[in-house]
């Protein structure tokens, strides 16, 4: 019988301590968990997200002519106060996961008082987190949501020959709301409706506008 090279031995004592340790690290019986008990990333919302949110609220607006000329000159500044008025925000998005929902959103206002009049309007992006999904059922329905675009408003004076403001640069909002999930559909999707108070802001270089609203937010979900 031929003795294994001094060499070989090594490795053979090598070879064979790897495969053990292989064998004892797969689990065996019960210890494996099935595919359908694996935490989803998609437990509450998926999809697409088609959805509407409709508000009342506070506003003002203020600034000059869209004119190189006017802009500064103390004489052609308008400033219209509090208004009231109310805002309609259409967007379309996809439930990446549970946390995050990412898509584009158009907004727009319209605001009034005695005196002046003042409608805004933005089209960009808008994104949606739920950061408390992971406390439970009750807490997934939480979210905070961001809008950013461009931004376009005017702010006109119903008394004649009083300045009249005007600007288009940058649409921005930020605010908070929560879903309560109704209407189960057959397909899988759901409807998700709640309040949400958010503020908005739209701002150039002789034009500005900000606003709080409260609204009541509608969404479609396409999947779960």
């Amino acid at each position: 019988m031929v003795s294994p090279s001094p060499v070989l031995t090594p490795a053979i004592i090598v070879f064979a301590a790897a495969s053990q340790a292989a064998a004892a690290a797969i689990p065996t019986g019960d210890s494996v968990t099935p595919v359908t008990e694996l935490p989803s990333s998609h437990l509450y919302r998926s999809g697409l997200v088609v959805g509407l949110s409709l508000g009342v609220g506070l506003g003002g607006a203020s600034g000059y002519p869209n004119n190189s000329s006017d802009i500064g000159n103390v004489a052609d500044y308008s400033a219209s106060g509090f208004m009231f008025g109310a805002t309609q925000s259409i967007f379309l998005m996809g439930a990446l996961s549970d946390y995050i929902s990412f898509g584009f959103m158009f907004n727009h206002g319209l605001f009034r008082n005695p005196s002046f009049y003042s409608n805004t309007d933005g089209v960009g992006f808008r994104i949606e987190g739920y950061p408390l999904v992971g406390l439970g059922p009750r807490w997934q329905g939480l979210g905070v949501l961001a809008q950013f675009g461009l931004g376009t408003g005017d702010l006109v004076s119903k008394p004649p020959n009083l300045p009249e403001a005007e600007g288009t640069q940058s649409f921005g909002a930020a605010g908070i709301f929560y879903e309560w999930r109704v209407g189960v559909m057959r397909s899988g999707g759901h409807i998700g409706i709640g309040p949400s108070l958010e503020y908005d802001a739209v701002w150039s270089q002789p034009f500005e506008a900000h606003g709080l609203v409260a609204s009541l937010r509608l969404a479609f979900y396409s999947g779960q």
